[in-house]
């Protein structure tokens, strides 16, 4: 009875093993990333900087970080499909210790940006080995359920996260509640590559090598992935135009006071969309991995959430407060309803010979694609509030409900007609 419990929720020794990962890394980064907006506001405000240079602060932060991502997602897929997947992943999770030691010793929006490249580096980079190692242990039919498993690691980790940092900015304030939250950061990084260091076996590399040859690559991939690829860019656009700015539009809704208004955030609100997000793939994760039963339902409807989410922000936050961003949020946790279904289909779908090199390929040229939209959503804020005073978050973040429902049309107008996924391409 165990073993078939473990075969049908994926679990061997190197799924626990990164699932152990997943869960110490991604609290890690979770105990404050999101609160970056508010603590450069916080750095930004006590040096007597004006609210449009904050702002444009913030989108240049979005678009550094995306930039990052491409170039991570990229070297990723390079080194780990030369090197196989258990080195790739020990070096990978070695890199997110410096980013907090910076921000935890340093107090300074030069240590923010200096730190970035080795905080968010580990979902970027590792991504194309976590993926191969559950195309490489998994059988098709099982991946789905396997991905879903890890997202919901994934959302335990940020509730635990969140249910820390929230208490440190409580008492200690935006600046020292960040800081006090990167420190324990390191601490969680070394149990996770302890971890991995004990446990991980799949240690594959691909079998030919093509990361040299980008556009070739790219060429080469199937034509229903260039379309999934497609609409994806259109749905991380909406994402990537609002993001960053969300919790700038939040704080000052849930509190007057600034600190408390970021604590609030983090414990109520992101909370609130992490459990959604459990409850989702609790329910779906099985559905999407029956036999026969399509993945492409569920991925259409993300990309619908990922539009609908920043207008139900701005929406239900200005017409019932609080209590709209508590509506809003539950409908952003419905964005990652297909996130499992999606990486499931995208492992059927890559070249098997290239196949770490090709998933750090996709996500690499999706997020040189996104990376613009952070800078454009702080230029509509800016604009939005000269036309009239505090129009700016109806500006960026109907503009993103826009372009995330044109990625959301093309998918379903291109994928509709064939429902139902053929599994194990």
């Amino acid at each position: 009875m165990a073993g078939r419990w473990r075969d049908w929720l994926g679990l061997n020794a190197s799924t626990v093993a990164l699932l152990g990962t997943i869960l110490l890394v991604t609290a890690a980064t979770e105990l404050w990333s999101p609160l970056v907006p508010e603590y450069l506001k916080a750095l930004r405000t006590r040096a007597l900087v004006g609210n449009e240079r904050i702002v444009l602060l913030i989108g240049l932060y979005g678009f550094y970080r995306d930039g990052l991502e491409a170039i991570n997602y990229y070297i990723g897929g390079a080194i780990a499909g030369r090197f196989n997947t258990r080195r790739s992943l020990l070096f990978f999770n070695v890199l997110p210790l410096v980013g907090p030691l910076i921000l935890a010793t340093w107090d300074s929006v030069i240590a923010v940006f200096a730190a970035i490249p080795f905080i968010f580096v580990w979902d970027s980079i590792a991504g194309p080995a976590i993926i191969t190692v559950v195309g490489e242990s998994l059988s098709s039919d099982r991946r789905t359920m396997a991905f879903s498993l890890q997202a919901i690691f994934r959302r335990f980790s940020r509730i635990l996260a969140y249910g820390i940092s929230a208490p440190l900015v409580w008492y200690w304030g935006r600046i020292n509640g960040v800081r006090f939250s990167a420190a324990l950061a390191v601490v969680f990084v070394i149990g996770a590559i302890l971890i991995q260091f004990r446990y991980m076996r799949t240690a594959s590399r691909d079998t030919s090598r093509a990361i040299h040859q980008p556009l070739r690559m790219l060429r080469s991939l199937p034509a229903e992935l260039k379309r999934l690829l497609a609409a994806d860019v259109f749905a991380r656009w909406a994402e990537g135009l609002a993001g960053p700015l969300v919790i700038l539009f939040c704080v000052p809704i849930l509190s007057g006071d600034p600190a408390r208004g970021t604590a609030l955030y983090a414990s109520v609100l992101l909370t609130i969309q992490a459990v959604t997000n459990v409850v989702l793939y609790v329910v779906v994760g099985p559905l999407a991995s029956r036999e026969g039963f399509g993945k492409k339902p569920y991925i259409g409807v993300t990309f619908l959430f990922f539009a609908l989410f920043p207008i139900a922000l701005v929406v239900f936050g200005w017409t019932l407060g609080a209590a709209g961003l508590v509506l809003a949020f539950i409908v952003g946790g419905f964005r990652e309803i297909g996130e499992p279904a999606r990486k499931a289909m995208i492992a059927d779908l890559v070249p098997q010979e290239t196949r770490t090199q090709a998933i750090g390929l996709y996500w690499s040229v999706r997020s040189l694609s996104v990376m613009w939209a952070s800078p454009v959503g702080a230029l509509l804020w800016i604009v939005g509030n000269r036309v009239s005073e505090g129009a700016g978050p109806a500006f960026t973040f109907l503009a993103a409900g826009v372009v995330g429902l044109i990625g959301a049309v093309m998918f379903f107008n291109r994928f509709g007609r064939t429902a139902r996924s053929t599994v194990g391409r």
